[in-house]
């Protein structure tokens, strides 16, 4: 299903999103990062348990933001469009149901920032990741400077945003931007298909848990986050979920999960 700048497709339990503006490089508009917005959200609460984020053809996943939109406005007009930017971002990076980006070419600003922001991205070996922006006198804007600095450290964070060098695929796998060495150009989307699947067949409440120890984790000191895990791993020890997973494990055989909470009510 199309809607516009971005490509809708369900695969079982998995949802694939595709930034579909091929003739700008996929470039980031406010209209596709409303559109994003609202499908990783009704992904979330429509029984999907993974969403993979590509872009249409083999240049780019996104060149980055739309200058065209940008040019021309203010301190103040760019203030408010970035911080809506950054708001989008931040709910994808939030989404109860992991996000994976299959990077299909380049990502570059604001298409690095979104694949920042996603539980973990599948790269084409073609594929090339960077932040341009200070060559153009900007900076990144949609959270570039804080998650590349988290992720691989002030020094490397700072050579490719003041530098602007991209980071090709296999220097990404070695800096850990990527678990997943590169792949073939022409089989990016299937892996990350492959691998939401795998996740999409886990326990639906577990990964979700799982997700926000990590994340709420990260940014509290390690008591708070050991005080999360196991007052979260203690709710699904006692959870019908666990009780089936088990049953399955003993009975060598598939586990049949049921919807979460939030999957029944959509």
């Amino acid at each position: 299903m199309s809607a516009g700048p971005l490509v809708v497709e369900r695969h079982g339990t998995v949802t694939l999103l595709r930034i579909d503006r091929p003739e700008v490089h996929n470039a980031l508009d406010a209209q596709l990062l409303r559109e994003l917005d609202r499908a990783v959200a009704a992904a979330a609460a429509d029984g999907v348990r993974a969403v993979v984020l590509t872009g249409t053809g083999t240049r780019a996943f996104s060149a980055g933001a739309d200058l065209d939109e940008l040019a021309g406005l203010s301190a103040e007009q760019a203030h408010d469009v970035l911080t809506q930017g950054q708001a989008v971002v931040a709910r994808i990076e939030r989404s109860p149901v992991p996000v994976l980006a299959a990077v299909n070419g380049l990502a570059l600003g604001g298409g690095f920032e979104l694949v920042l922001a996603c539980t973990f991205a599948v790269l084409a070996e073609t594929a090339q990741l960077g932040l341009p922006e200070a060559g153009l006198g900007l900076m990144p804007g949609y959270g570039g400077t804080q998650r590349l600095a988290r992720r691989v450290g002030a020094p490397v964070a700072a050579h490719a945003i003041l530098t602007g060098e991209r980071i090709p695929a296999d220097r990404a796998h070695v800096l850990g931007l990527t678990p997943v060495p590169p792949v073939p150009a022409d089989e990016v989307v299937a892996t990350a298909l492959g691998l939401a699947g795998r996740i999409a067949e886990r326990g639906p409440r577990a990964v979700r848990s799982a997700l926000l120890a990590l994340r709420h984790g990260a940014d509290v000191p390690l008591e708070a986050g050991l005080a999360l895990e196991s007052a979260l791993a203690g709710v699904l020890t006692g959870s019908d979920e666990a009780a089936e997973g088990i049953a399955a494990f003993r009975q060598r055989r598939t586990p049949a999960f049921a919807p979460t909470p939030t999957e029944e009510s959509s």
